[in-house]
């Protein structure tokens, strides 16, 4: 049974297949389920501070690939709802798994049905594709593993974070040149621009580093970026010759909101945070939460603290830690306020950051921190 807990991200991907595939307003119905199960769970059964030990990993690694097939078919019936051609093989292949005629189901949808689909999409491509795939692409010296994380990536043109997330913001969290680390007072939207931009030039600067070393050209296959923007081009077109123009349109809709909520992520992971250039990365340079559902369906994602202290260890074998700073919420209930309500997220996390600055901060990062704001 302890294996099967982290199987909750797959299931609501299951679950949003059939939905997407009712068509119409049916996305809207499935966020509205989606939103009562994370929030209303992290709410109400509180925290998970358990540490199971686990004797068969592989069955762990499973359940990360398993979200990749799945959101790639979830993507294809949501594009496919936006376009006007006909894909029998898809058409086929979801009458089989579900019982429903999608070709008759998209008729009558209309353009705030298809906002369902890009608001919904983009929030489990975000968790069903991004989050297992930063886990797998941590696992660097495992091939397949870093093969699959990036496939994963790839749904959100992202083939930067894949680079500089384990290459730099690892390693200079907490710092100013951390394009992840937002700053006391910054507004996420202006984080979002800044974070994104940045983040894609650290991510040439090391892998032309890295091409150098090894005497290879940028222009090549060697190149991780051109690799990563190669399959981001081929689901592009898996999606054109089953949707046309539209789904295209539609996909890379899903791809921008998958971003936003990706950095959102980010953002408040490490909100108002700073470290010392040349001291240790530390438990308290990163904001945690012990909620359940979140725990559970982000692949401990939320013990970020110990993520970050030990960022080559599995998520299974993180683990909550007593000394970090915690977010008030679970990180579904964090990312809405980020995102919706920037000004009341900044608000309420000033007496959190306080707390940080008399309870957790270093003397230097004390005067760090009240110098840079």
């Amino acid at each position: 049974m302890k294996y099967l807990r982290y199987l909750g991200l797959p299931l609501l991907v299951v679950i949003a297949i059939y939905f997407a595939a009712k068509g119409q307003y049916w996305a809207w119905v499935y966020l509205i389920l989606l939103n009562f199960i994370v929030i209303g769970g992290d709410a109400f059964l509180g925290d998970d501070r358990s540490t199971p030990k686990y004797q068969y990993s592989f069955i762990l690694t499973l359940l990360l690939y398993i979200n990749l097939p799945l959101i790639f078919l979830l993507v294809c019936i949501a594009t496919y709802m936006a376009g006007g051609a006909s894909s029998p093989m898809l058409e086929q292949t979801v009458l089989a798994l579900t019982g429903l005629d999608i070709a008759l189901t998209r008729n009558g949808t209309e353009l705030w049905h298809l906002a369902g689909y890009v608001f919904a999409g983009g929030l489990l491509v975000g968790s069903a594709a991004t989050v297992p795939g930063h886990e797998l692409v941590h696992h660097k010296k495992k091939q397949l593993d870093w093969f699959m994380g990036n496939w994963m990536l790839a749904f959100t043109w992202d083939s930067a974070f894949a680079i500089e997330h384990v290459h730099g913001h690892h390693k200079n969290v907490g710092l100013p040149s951390d394009p992840a680390t937002a700053k006391r007072g910054e507004g996420l939207y202006k984080y979002f621009v800044r974070s994104s931009l940045q983040e894609h030039r650290d991510a040439w600067q090391i892998e032309l580093e890295r091409l150098k070393k090894r005497g290879q050209y940028v222009l090549s296959y060697h190149n991780r970026l051109l690799q990563g923007h190669a399959r981001s081009v081929l689901i592009s077109t898996i999606i054109f010759l089953s949707s046309g123009w539209n789904g295209v349109f539609m996909f890379l809709g899903m791809a921008v909101f998958a971003k936003l909520f990706l950095e959102s992520v980010n953002y408040m992971e490490h909100y108002g945070l700073v470290r010392v250039p040349g001291t240790p990365v530390a438990l308290h340079h990163s904001w945690n939460t012990n909620k359940l559902v979140s725990s559970l369906l982000l692949y401990n994602l939320t013990r970020h603290s110990h993520h970050h202290e030990q960022s080559s260890l599995e998520f299974w074998k993180l683990r909550p830690k007593a000394n970090a700073p915690e977010m008030p919420y679970g990180y579904l209930t964090t990312l809405y306020l980020a995102v919706f309500f920037p000004w009341l997220y900044r608000r309420m996390m000033e007496p959190k950051l306080e707390h940080w600055l008399n309870h957790y901060a270093t003397e230097d990062e004390r005067k760090l921190a009240l110098a840079s704001n």
